[in-house]
């Protein structure tokens, strides 16, 4: 992430300099052309609109990750990566995620999509 280059809807650019946690320290320039480092949370500056790239996870085989599933009261399945036609389909859709939550989160997302 340090040094990745984030883009705002306008088409402005900020510079990750280092992050901790859920707290990154950006480059911004001013009209001024006056720099700054300034800290945000992730969610602040994707509600100022600076885009993340998507990250895709390619777990290593052997490595246990998790789907999300709407049909389950759970909200997600587990399995392991095996490199197969069943895990990169999964990878082709997006929907591997490295944790139960990230699973449950995106259930939850695809949920609210076909209730509103």
């Amino acid at each position: 992430m340090y040094g990745q280059i984030l883009t705002n809807k306008n088409g402005d650019t900020v510079k990750i300099l280092s992050h901790h946690q859920d707290i990154y320290i950006v480059s911004l320039v001013n009209s001024h052309k006056e720099a700054s480092d300034t800290n945000f949370t992730k969610q602040e500056i994707i509600d100022l609109g600076w885009i993340f790239p998507v990250e895709k996870w390619v777990p290593e085989v052997g490595i246990k990750y998790f789907v999300p599933h709407v049909f389950y009261e759970n909200k997600y399945i587990s399995s392991t990566w095996e490199n197969d036609k069943y895990d990169n389909s999964r990878l082709a859709r997006n929907i591997i995620c490295r944790t139960k939550e990230e699973a449950i989160a995106l259930t939850d997302k695809m949920l609210g999509a076909v209730t509103n």
